[in-house]
């Protein structure tokens, strides 16, 4: 049958049909399609060892469900040319989608009758809590959980009309702060450390039953590391909680000084108990049983309710090119949406990443691979990562990720997962025109050369987290060359918008617009970062931020940041024209902030204009200089702050003053309407900082709509 297509279609362009409900003897016409994608696959491999790639090949996936219960693999006898791509694509876009998930039938779940599990359910739980077999459904991932783990635990997710269900927690938001740091059960004593212990403030844990298992989330030293520990014992009458095993770096803020153990700001949350199920959509495993409980967000038994279990990558390409996915759902797994290795020029477009527990799409080695128009919401990890190029020889990996709509991701691993990672030893890569909001941790993290990010909206970062960038960069003097402009950062006042940590070097960061934040531009250290024409409005602490860290902190001799400048050849082309800056980084002047620039900013209504920490002596090498400085908002002159419209109106004082306000373009930041996105986010939908509670925000069920906007 395959054969008698391809004779009929000779050279001109071939199309094969799929439908997820088709019989399984199906020819890939439109009449009698595939089953499978596997199926079309072969018939493009066969095309292709008959020599009729001259054009176009096109897979067209029907409306409708693809189940899955492995990877789509494809290889490089899969893929086209740069005039004849391979394409699999959706009928209509966004409509066919491809799903690992375990579909749960209605009649799987069973109220809860057990008096004596009814007994320990909170009041809104009782009549209405649903349990489910997970042994029955064959869920592999049902736990128990490790005794520390900072990812979800590993463990199957619950979705349920296409929304992620959380976890149960108390408190149902914010969090419970200790009341003292009573042994920190740090892992730096060696094998067998015994757990650390504190004491709490509220009566809540006398109701946990430590033997069903209880584990505690927090943010035990530092704001940006977070770990579950499973409970050994509770006190009631000392009001103790006691961990059964030690943790890197034990319990207690680092910012704690002796002789206390912490500062009693620590923060932390229990999660996945029964007796904390108390709101609709929350669910709990309970681990002696095998099964889930729910108290599900309608009424009667859920009728779409999905489990992911499956840890495979929905799409796996190994060394192929030229191979497009158009306009395709991505959901259901445990793992990874796709993964893309080596190869050269995929692109994921129109496509739509949700309900993962990994990332959406990485790009990983090759060339030319683009994401592009696509979104990613309720991802357990991140949304986009790009890795590639050559380092030693400073060629580009050329990877893009353009017009794409990323928020709520870092659902189980909330730090250093973020909407976009480009990766460490990259050479140029492209972010740019992407709106990612609603973030627990970070919007962008990138290391490595030559990368270009421009015309991104960040909002509503850093709502779980804290001491980071909404573009972080850390602990590298050879990562050098990346251009950061014309962005806009707002409403994210816990985080820097611009965050060149722990002696990061050679980065230029230009005409961006920030509101909201702590700092604006924050230059932790290092060396050679240009930092100018940027307008930085209502940022707390201050718009710019220079330091000589290194100076205290030996960064002279630290031992990552030396190994790193030794990787790379300093003294021979292309490192010694590409940036000859290095030469000057010698021993003595390793600790020094020096060749730093920042010149020519705005700062409106900032709690500093800018803000230094270390001595002057220490800073002498680096400058800041001409910044333009507006006490408050009104004598600015923008159109409209409160609606985030910050182009000056008519003779603003602001544009007189600092005419370098015409250089940042306001009207292309974000996200743009093409064949792929035809309706953008309405940022009048998007719930205001002002007032909320960061984990509400995260944890809200409420997706972003869309206007009938067709432009920038």
């Amino acid at each position: 049958m395959i054969a008698a297509a391809l004779s009929a279609t000779a050279l001109h362009a071939i199309t094969f049909h799929v439908a997820p409900m088709a019989p399984e003897k199906g020819d890939g016409s439109a009449e009698r399609p595939f089953a499978t994608l596997e199926a079309a696959r072969d018939a493009v491999r066969a095309a292709r060892q008959d020599g009729r790639l001259a054009d176009t090949v096109t897979v067209e996936l029907a409306s409708g469900t693809c189940w899955r219960t492995n990877t789509f693999e494809l290889g490089p006898e899969d893929g086209g040319s740069a005039e004849a791509p391979v394409v699999y694509r959706a009928a209509t876009l966004g409509a066919s989608s491809l799903n690992l998930g375990i579909s749960v039938p209605p009649g799987s779940w069973q109220p809860v009758t057990d008096p004596a599990l009814v007994a320990r359910l909170s009041a809104p739980a009782k009549g209405r809590m649903l349990r489910l077999s997970l042994d029955e459904l064959g869920v592999k991932n049902q736990g128990p959980y490790a005794d520390v783990f900072s990812d979800g635990g590993g463990l199957c997710q619950l979705f349920c009309g296409s929304r992620w269900m959380p976890l149960s927690r108390w408190p149902d938001s914010g969090y419970e702060t200790v009341a003292a740091v009573l042994s920190k059960g740090d892992l730096k004593g060696g094998p067998g450390t015994p757990g650390g212990a504190f004491e709490y403030r509220s009566d809540r844990p006398a109701q946990w039953s430590v033997a069903d298992g209880v584990w505690l989330d927090g943010f035990w030293v530092v704001p940006w590391t977070r770990h579950a520990l499973r409970v050994s014992a509770i006190d009631p009458a000392k009001k103790t909680v006691t961990f059964a095993c030690g943790v890197s770096r034990g319990l207690g803020s680092k910012y704690a000084k002796p002789p206390q153990l912490g500062t009693g700001k620590e923060e932390w949350c229990a999660v996945n108990l029964l007796e904390e199920i108390d709101r609709p959509g929350e669910w709990c495993l309970r681990f002696n049983e095998h099964a889930l409980y729910f108290l599900p967000p309608g009424n009667g038994m859920p009728k779409d309710a999905l489990i992911a279990d499956r840890t495979v990558p929905l799409v796996r390409l190994r060394n192929a090119s030229h191979v497009v996915f158009e306009g395709l759902v991505f959901e259901g797994g445990l793992g990874d949406g796709v993964e893309v290795a080596e190869g050269d020029s995929v692109t994921l477009r129109g496509c739509t990443f949700r309900l993962l527990g990994g990332t959406g799409a990485l790009l990983r080695g090759g060339r030319n691979h683009e994401v592009r128009s696509s979104d990613f919401c309720d991802l357990g990890r991140g949304g986009i990562v790009l890795s590639g190029g050559n380092r030693q020889k400073l060629l580009p990996a050329q990877h893009v990720a353009e017009n794409n709509h990323l928020w709520r991701v870092g659902r189980l691993k909330q730090t250093y997962a973020p909407p976009v990672e480009v990766a460490a030893n990259s050479v140029g890569c492209r972010v740019s025109h992407n709106f990612m909001h609603d973030l627990p941790h970070a919007a962008v993290l990138y290391s490595g050369n030559d990368h270009l990010f421009e015309y991104n909206e960040i909002a509503r970062a850093a709502l779980d987290s804290g001491d980071v960038g909404a573009f972080y960069t850390w602990n590298d003097w050879t990562s050098r060359g990346n251009l950061l402009r014309y962005n806009f950062v707002y409403d994210s006042p816990r985080i820097n918008a611009f965050y060149m940590d722990d002696g990061d070097s050679g980065d230029t960061v230009a005409c961006n617009l920030i509101f909201n934040t702590q700092y604006g531009p924050f230059i932790g250290g290092g060396h050679d970062n240009l930092v100018t024409g940027n307008l930085a409005v209502a940022c707390s602490a201050g718009a710019l931020h220079l330091d000589s860290r290194g100076v205290a902190r030996g960064y002279k001799d630290n031992a990552t940041l030396v190994k790193k400048l030794k990787s790379v050849d300093l003294r021979s082309p292309p490192w010694s024209a590409r940036y000859p800056e290095l030469q000057r980084l010698t021993p003595e002047s390793r600790a020094f902030p020096t060749g730093n620039r920042m010149a020519d900013n705005a700062a409106v209504a900032c709690g500093k204009a800018e803000h230094f920490s270390g001595s002057p002596a220490e800073r002498a090498l680096s400058v800041v200089t001409n910044t333009v400085v507006f006490e408050t908002l009104a004598s600015a002159g923008f159109r409209d702050p409160e609606g985030l419209d910050f182009r000056p109106v008519p003779d603003a004082a602001i544009s007189r003053r600092w005419p370098q306000i015409a250089a940042i373009p306001f009207e292309k930041i974000g996200l743009y309407a093409d064949a792929w996105r035809t309706r953008l986010p309405d940022r009048r939908k998007l719930q205001r900082q002002a007032g909320a509670n960061p984990s509400e925000v995260f944890d809200s069920m409420t997706d972003v709509q869309s206007s009938g906007v067709t432009a920038p």
